[in-house]
C-alpha cells in the first residue's frame, strides 16, 4: 500500500466526523483572522468534512477544499449541502503537491489539517505557491503545550518504537518552527497492543482532565493561529 493509501485508510478508520464538529469555532476564528470576503478565490488544504471551507463559503467566497481522504470529502460534500453552499469545489489530493496553478488563490487555509501531513516543509511550501502575490495563507495548529499534543504523547507511550516516526505535528504551533518553514507514519490505535488499551484510555482521560474547565463544563485546547502575506 503506498503512503497516501495509508494515511487515507487511517484518517477514513478514526473518529474525526465526530470530533472535527468541535472545531467549528476555530474555523470561525480562522476564517475571520484571514479577512475572507465576497468573491474571494480560497482553498481549505486537508479539509476534512469542511468546517473552515463551509464557513468561507457562507461569506460568499469561492472556495475549494483538498483532502487526502475520501470518506472525509463525502462528508464534506454532505456536511455543505446541509449548509445550503454546494457549489464548493472538492478536490481529493496530496497537500505535498497540490492539484492547482501557482498563484490560483486569494486565501489559503487550514485548521489543524496540514500540521500532521509530511514533509512540513514540502506543505508550506506548496501553500506559498498556490497563494497569488498580495494573498495570504493562515491555519491553526495545536502547540506543544496543548492537551491534544499531550494525548498525543501518552498515546506514543504504548505504540511500539518506529525510528522513521515524523517530527512531532506540534511544532506546526511553534512559532519558530513555522517561521524556519514559511521564510510516514502516522499513529494509530491499532498498533497499540490490546492489553495496554485500559491504562491507555486512563492515561488519556487524565491529561483531558487536567485541561478541563469546571466553569465552561468543557476542555479548549490551545492552538495557535498563524497569518501571513505574500510579497
Amino acid at each position: 500500500m503506498s503512503s497516501d493509501g495509508r494515511v487515507s485508510r487511517i484518517w477514513t478508520a478514526g473518529s474525526y466526523p465526530n470530533v472535527g464538529r468541535n472545531f467549528l469555532p476555530m474555523a470561525a476564528h480562522l476564517v475571520g483572522a484571514a479577512d475572507v470576503d465576497r468573491g474571494q478565490e480560497v482553498l481549505d488544504i486537508a479539509c476534512g468534512t469542511g468546517n473552515v471551507a463551509i464557513t468561507a463559503a457562507r461569506r460568499g467566497a469561492w472556495v475549494t477544499g483538498v483532502d487526502i481522504t475520501p470518506a472525509m470529502l463525502d462528508g464534506a460534500r454532505e456536511n455543505a449541502a446541509l449548509a445550503g453552499v454546494p457549489e464548493i469545489d472538492w478536490h481529493e489530493g496530496d497537500a505535498t503537491d497540490l492539484p492547482f496553478e501557482d498563484d490560483a488563490f486569494d486565501v489559503t487555509l487550514s485548521c489543524v489539517g496540514h500540521m500532521f501531513v509530511q514533509p512540513p516543509d514540502a506543505v508550506a511550501a506548496e501553500q506559498v505557491r498556490v497563494t497569488r502575490p498580495g494573498g495570504r495563507i493562515a491555519f491553526t495548529s495545536w502547540t506543544p503545550g496543548s492537551v491534544v499534543t499531550a494525548m498525543a504523547s501518552v498515546l506514543r507511550e504504548y505504540l511500539p518504537a518506529n525510528p522513521a516516526a515524523p517530527a512531532d505535528p506540534s511544532l506546526g504551533g511553534d512559532p519558530a518552527t513555522v517561521g524556519e518553514q514559511l521564510e510516514d507514519e502516522v499513529l494509530a490505535l491499532e498498533d497499540v497492543d490490546e492489553a495496554d488499551r485500559p491504562a491507555l484510555r486512563a492515561d488519556v482521560l487524565e491529561e483531558i482532565e487536567r485541561a478541563f474547565d469546571d466553569g465552561e463544563n468543557a476542555v479548549s485546547p490551545e492552538y495557535r493561529l498563524t497569518r501571513a502575506t505574500i510579497p
